[in-house]
Formats: C-alpha cells, sequence, structure tokens
C-alpha cells in the first residue's frame, strides 16, 4: 500500500533518514533555527544591541516561531500514523507528551510578547527552552532523558534523603551558630542556604562556623553531602551503562536476524543503518557488532558435517534468502 501524505510526514519528522537529502534539510533547517533564536535571545539581552539590533532580532523571532509553529502543527496532524499514538486520542495523547509540551512552549512567547504586558526578562527565559528541542536531534541528550525516566523511582528517593539532610543538617547549625553569629544565621532559611551549598560541597566562605561544635557539624555536613552527591552519579553512570548494554545486545540480535544465511547486500546495509540510527549506536560499535556476527558464521560454515543417510561431507552455501546443505563430490 502507498503511504499517505500524513504518514510521510510522521516519519519525515520523527527521525533524520541519511538516505534522503530533504530529510536532511528539513532537519538542518529546524536545528539551525533553534540555535540562531537562541543565539538571538543571548545577545538580545543585551541593552546595545537589542537598541541597535531591534529589528533584526524581532524577525529571526517572527521567521523562527514561524517554522517551530508549521512542525508543531504537523506533528500534531501526523500522530495518528505513529504506532505509539494509534487509536482513539491520538493527537492529543500526542499533545500531553512531554517533547510536544516543549514544543507548544516553543511557540507560546511571541502570543506573550504580543498580547500580553509580562516581563520581557520572563520572556527572554521562555525562550530559551528551545533549547531542549535539541534533543531530538541528539542521541546523547535523548538517552539522558530516557535514562532519568527509567530511574525517576530512585532518584526521587535520593531527592527524599538529601532534602531530610538539608533540613536536619539546617537545624543543627542554627542551634550552634545563631547566638554567636546572629547576623549571619538569624533564622532557618539563612541556616538552609548554608546547608545547601555545604553540602554542594561549594562552600562559598560568605557563611562560616566560629564555634567548636558549629566547625565540628560543618566537618561532617560536607563530608556526608560528597556522600549524597556521589549516590546519583554512581547511580546515572550505572543506568547509562545498563542501557547502552541494551541497545547493544539489541542491535547484535537485530544485525544476527538480517545476517543469518544472507550476504552483506545493500538492502541488508539499509535496515541494519536504520536500526543502528533508531538505538543510537556509533559507527565503530556497529562495524564491530558486524564483524563479530561474521566470523561466528563463518566459523560455522567452515566445520565439517556428514549427511546422516550416505556419511559423505556436506558444506555451507551461502545464499540471499537461506543456507542450504550441499553434499560434497568425491
Amino acid at each position: 500500500m502507498k503511504p499517505t501524505l500524513r504518514s510521510r510526514t510522521q516519519k519525515l519528522l520523527h527521525g533524520v533518514d541519511r538516505e534522503s537529502r530533504f530529510s536532511l534539510f528539513v532537519h538542518l533547517v529546524l536545528a539551525s533555527a533553534i540555535i540562531v533564536n537562541v543565539v538571538s535571545v543571548i545577545f538580545d539581552s543585551v541593552e546595545a544591541f537589542a537598541e541597535r539590533y531591534f529589528i533584526l532580532f524581532a524577525t529571526i523571532e517572527i521567521v523562527c516561531t514561524l517554522i517551530f509553529a508549521i512542525e508543531y502543527g504537523l506533528r500534531v496532524w501526523s500522530a495518528p500514523d505513529n504506532p505509539r499514538f494509534s487509536g482513539r486520542f491520538a493527537r492529543l495523547r500526542y499533545m500531553l507528551t512531554p517533547m510536544a509540551l516543549i514544543d507548544l512552549l516553543a511557540i507560546l512567547p511571541i502570543f506573550l510578547w504580543f498580547f500580553t504586558s509580562i516581563d520581557l526578562r520572563f520572556i527572554r527565559i521562555v525562550r530559551l527552552l528551545r533549547l531542549l528541542k535539541f534533543t531530538r536531534y541528539s542521541t546523547g541528550l535523548e538517552l539522558m532523558m530516557l535514562v532519568f525516566r527509567q530511574q525517576m523511582g530512585i532518584f526521587g528517593a535520593a531527592s527524599a534523603a538529601l532534602a531530610c539532610m538539608l533540613v536536619f543538617s539546617a537545624g543543627a547549625i542554627y542551634l550552634a551558630e545563631h547566638e554567636a553569629q546572629p547576623e549571619q544565621f538569624s533564622n532557618l532559611l539563612d541556616a538552609l542556604y548554608w546547608s545547601v551549598i555545604t553540602l554542594a560541597t561549594v562552600g562559598y566562605g560568605d557563611v562560616v562556623p566560629i564555634t567548636p561544635f558549629g566547625k565540628f557539624l560543618a566537618s561532617i555536613i560536607s563530608l556526608t553531602g560528597i556522600g549524597i552527591v556521589a549516590v546519583p552519579a554512581g547511580i546515572l553512570a550505572s543506568a547509562f551503562n545498563a542501557e547502552l548494554r541494551r541497545r547493544e545486545s539489541e542491535y547484535r540480535h537485530q544485525a544476527t536476524r538480517q545476517l543469518l544465511g544472507k550476504r552483506l547486500t545493500e538492502r541488508v546495509r539499509h535496515k541494519l543503518r536504520s536500526h543502528q540510527e533508531e538505538l543510537g549506536i556509533s559507527e565503530e560499535q556497529a562495524q564491530s557488532i558486524i564483524e563479530d556476527i561474521r566470523d561466528v558464521h563463518r566459523n560455522e560454515s567452515d566445520e565439517i558435517l556428514t549427511c546422516p543417510h550416505c556419511h559423505q561431507p556436506l558444506h555451507l552455501e551461502l545464499h540471499d534468502t537461506e543456507t542450504t546443505p550441499t553434499p560434497q563430490k568425491s
């Protein structure tokens, strides 16, 4: 069945097809629009540039917002052809996904600019959120978002432990230092600020305990902060490693199925490249996996087999579609 315009649009916006020049061009335009817009927002925050290049910045904002609005509209329109959102309310379910909400935030600032009196500094910050759209074009960022979602429960537990430690350390340092430094530790909020800076192992030095007990607490809190910060980092590194191994294993499985009894034809190469890009496997990893699979097949085909009826040696001939044992002629 011939693909419809909507299905082709969904496939075009879903990911970069390196075999298609049009796909490369579309995603290059979208990525360039994000970069140009974010750079213009940064320079627009400088008063001298904002006054001198007001028309240029306004033009960039309008053109980029128009590009993002067209992209958002096409993504919503083609959502029913995405397997993840097929069925009833496909478009609504797509619009509630995190990336769709980011796309919506990318086109809202210009309407806030025209129709409200919100502080322009707030609008600039909202416009900087467009940088999050870059996660679609970076495999590393996409992998990071996926790992964060997978480990949300563990990060929640670590965050709860960190919050408890912050509150307890703030209360302890407040009791130890309030009388000695009433201006520096005048309330629990000031103590909480000191606790955050100390647990994060930054230690600006603007607030320093002076009592013996306060110094002892600061030492314990600083050492505890190292451990608390290290735990989420270790969890994240382990989750990254596990996800990379899972993707390599899945690619190996797909490559084994494609190469089983077949030559490495251009059609097979195209399928393997599609799997590689979908899973975010590097070119070196993919080539190494393919070579390992081919070595295994080569070793298996070199083994001498005998016919169970005539006991003549058999050899394997690799064809494009299947592997057929053929008796050797003596």
